[in-house]
Formats: C-alpha cells, structure tokens, sequence
C-alpha cells in the first residue's frame, strides 16, 4: 500500500511540474523584481499564444503606457495589432519551461526573447535582446542598450 501511495505521490508531483512547464504556467499577473524596471505583466493565454499585457509607470508624472505584445508557443507565427508592436510579427515555441520567441517589428527591427519559468512557477526570466534593421532607424530602447545598435536585457518577475 505505502508503494502505491507514494507512485501516487510521486505522479502528482510530476504533474505539477509539467504544468509550470506548460505556456499554462505563465499565464497570471507578474511584478517586477528589485533590480528590473519598475513593471508588471499580466499574462493570458489565446490558445497556444501568451498575450502580455505590460504596464509601464509613467515618468515624471506622465501616464502610464500599455503595451500589448503576442507569444506564440507552439511554433506559429502571430501578428500583432495595437501601439507599438503594431505591425510585428513573432514567431515562438516553448520547450519545457523555456519559451523562445522571435519578434519582427514593422521598422524591421529584430528582437529576440527567451522566458524561464522557474520550476515552482513562481519566477520567469526574460532574456531579450535587439538588432535594428540594416541601414535603418534604431527600434525601441527597453531599457538598455537597444535602441543603438545590438543590446540586450535581462528581466526578473515573480507571481503575485
């Protein structure tokens, strides 16, 4: 009995993990971690695509700035229609609790995302990094080096 107990233990432990490790996992509302820009994510899933809804604090007073942006995660590509990824098309898969996303923007600026979910689902890292478009204007700056040349960031949340 105890064996059967713990294969029953044992399976239902796995099956968390491998729903952390599932686009599923992401899906919530995310803050920025101390060291990162001051942000969060709300994360929804549209079938096999993570929308974020990202919201940026206004400088200096300013409004806030919403951004929507689309993470495909099973290999297909989606076209984003709103604000500043207006144009964009991204193309991403997920494999185990690693999400890697390519994002064109209209401009031709090339970014390049890789989400981490921790194994409790309660953290992910973003790792992104951007190329502008040869001969052409910079894209957006994220808070790094991106908006002159190659840059990259790299980005902490956690569940609230």
């Amino acid at each position: 009995m105890k064996r059967v107990i713990d294969a029953v233990l044992l399976l239902a432990g796995a099956g968390m993990i491998l729903l952390a490790a599932g686009p599923e996992g992401f899906v919530g509302h995310w803050k920025s971690d101390p060291g990162t820009p001051t942000m969060t994510r709300d994360l929804a899933l549209d079938g096999k695509v993570v929308v974020m809804t990202e919201h940026i604090p206004g400088r200096n007073g300013g409004p806030e700035t919403i951004m929507i942006r689309k993470y495909p995660t099973d290999g297909s590509t989606a076209t984003m229609d709103q604000g500043f990824w207006a144009g964009a098309t991204a193309t991403g898969k997920m494999e185990g609790n690693v999400l890697t996303v390519d994002t064109t923007q209209a401009n031709g600026t090339k970014w390049h995302d890789v989400w981490a979910l921790s194994e409790d689902g309660k953290h992910y890292t973003d790792e992104m990094s951007s190329t502008p478009p040869p001969g052409g204007a910079p894209g957006g700056d994220r808070g790094g080096k991106g908006g002159r040349g190659r840059g990259s960031n790299k980005f902490s949340y956690s569940k609230e």
